[in-house]
């Protein structure tokens, strides 16, 4: 189903985004080589809790950790373990806030100090392009279809394949709401977009084919099959009158 946001819940989103800033501002100053995942993951919890707030994640459909943390050639849905961090590895961390019922489900990815691997830094830049290349074309009238097209073409022009089997969606209050917003797609198609929609925008890249598998023992991470490079950005934005607000920025 598609929720036209109100005010109240508007602010009631707000509130969790700001709150989702802070859990994002403390995973960027703590992630160093040598530093645990499941450090990382009691670290966003702590700072939910200290904020009224809770990890959306938590126990959602099954999930065991707090937030999502996927590595290298894991793609999203990484599971916090024991595995220390190494220099350059490329990080996408997924982190979803609940502020009184209401839902920040964004996601952002960055490349650990030395920070110079190129091929993660590439792979990095581009999504990050896609993201906010897509972001333009969120307004009234246009279509999911528009979105999703666009992050299709800034990943193939740069040389890089789109998952297929998932996406973007609705969120704010619940986890996932309508529409979906596929990583490729015709422009002009799909639902249309309407002021008060607030809307998970999220390209998924990776390198040499679109294959995956899931993980047999977790049944949560997914990992790109020839296991090269693969990075994940997430924002949440509220359409507006002219276009839309970016809550996640």
């Amino acid at each position: 189903m598609i929720y036209l946001k109100s005010n109240e819940e508007i602010a009631l989103i707000k509130q969790a985004c700001a709150i989702w800033k802070k859990v994002r501002q403390v995973l960027i100053d703590k992630t160093k080589p040598g530093v645990s995942l499941i450090t990382l993951d009691k670290l966003a919890n702590e700072v939910a809790k200290q904020n009224n707030a809770s990890c959306s994640f938590y126990k959602c459909y099954g999930f065991p950790k707090h937030i999502c943390i996927s590595v290298n050639d894991q793609l999203i849905h990484g599971v916090p373990n024991d595995y220390i961090i190494q220099p350059n590895d490329l990080i996408t961390f997924d982190v979803g806030i609940t502020y009184q019922d209401h839902i920040c489900d964004s996601a952002f990815s960055l490349v650990v100090e030395p920070s110079d691997n190129s091929e993660a830094n590439e792979i990095n830049r581009v999504t990050k392009l896609a993201l906010d290349e897509s972001l333009k074309l969120i307004k009234p009238d246009n279509y999911i279809g528009d979105i999703s097209a666009k992050i299709y073409e800034i990943a193939s022009t740069n040389g890089y394949d789109v998952i297929r089997d998932f996406g973007g969606h609705g969120c704010g209050n619940h986890v996932h709401e309508d529409p979906t917003i596929l990583c490729f797609g015709k422009p002009h198609t799909g639902v249309k977009i309407k002021k008060g929609m607030v809307l998970c925008i999220e390209p998924m890249l990776m390198t040499g084919g679109h294959e995956y598998y899931i993980d047999s023992k977790n049944e949560w991470t997914v990992y790109s099959s020839n296991h090269k490079l693969t990075c994940h950005w997430e924002h949440m934005v509220l359409v507006t009158d002219q276009g839309c607000e970016i809550l996640t920025e």
